[in-house]
C-alpha cells in the first residue's frame, strides 16, 4: 500500500475558488480520515467502481474524489485547486453551483452519499417484499 510520511500530513491546502470554503472545510475533513485516505491513494477505488448503481453518479464522484486525495497528499504541492471535484459535484447536485454561500455539512453528506454509492458493491439489489405487520407487534414481525 502507498505509504505517505506523516510530516506531510495537512500540508497542502485547497484554493478558494470563488466561495468555495464549504466544500474545502468537507474536502479536508474527509480527507483526512486516514483509513478512508489510504484506500483512496492506493488507488483500489478504481477496480470497485459502480458505473451502474442509478442512485450513483456513474463513478464520476469517487474518481474526482480520489484524484484529488492522491494529489493532496503528493507532498509536491503546498495548495492545489479542486477544479474537477467542484465541477463533478455541480453537475450531480446543480444546487453547489455558483459563487452562493453553501453550508458544509450538506457538502460532505452530498460526498459521502456520493462516495458510497459510486463504491456500493452491490451490482443487482434483489426485490424483497416486506411482511405486513396486519397491526401485530413488531418482535412478532420480526421473528418472521
Amino acid at each position: 500500500m502507498y505509504q505517505i510520511s506523516q510530516t506531510h500530513k495537512g500540508a497542502t491546502g485547497l484554493n478558494n475558488l470563488g466561495n468555495t470554503c464549504f466544500m474545502n472545510a468537507a474536502v479536508q475533513c474527509v480527507s483526512n480520515t486516514w483509513p478512508l485516505t489510504q484506500y483512496f491513494i492506493g488507488g483500489l477505488y478504481r477496480f470497485e467502481l459502480n458505473r451502474s448503481n442509478p442512485l450513483g453518479m456513474r463513478g464520476h464522484i469517487a474518481q474526482r474524489y480520489g484524484e484529488l486525495v492522491k494529489d493532496l497528499w503528493s507532498g509536491t504541492s503546498r495548495t492545489l485547486a479542486p477544479l474537477r471535484l467542484r465541477w463533478t459535484i455541480g453537475k450531480y447536485a446543480p444546487r453547489f453551483n455558483g459563487f452562493q454561500q453553501h453550508d458544509s455539512q450538506e457538502l460532505l453528506s452530498f460526498l459521502l452519499d456520493g462516495l458510497h454509492e459510486d463504491l456500493n458493491r452491490v451490482h443487482d439489489k434483489p426485490y424483497v417484499e416486506l411482511k405486513d405487520s396486519d397491526g401485530r407487534p413488531d418482535d412478532v414481525v420480526a421473528e418472521e
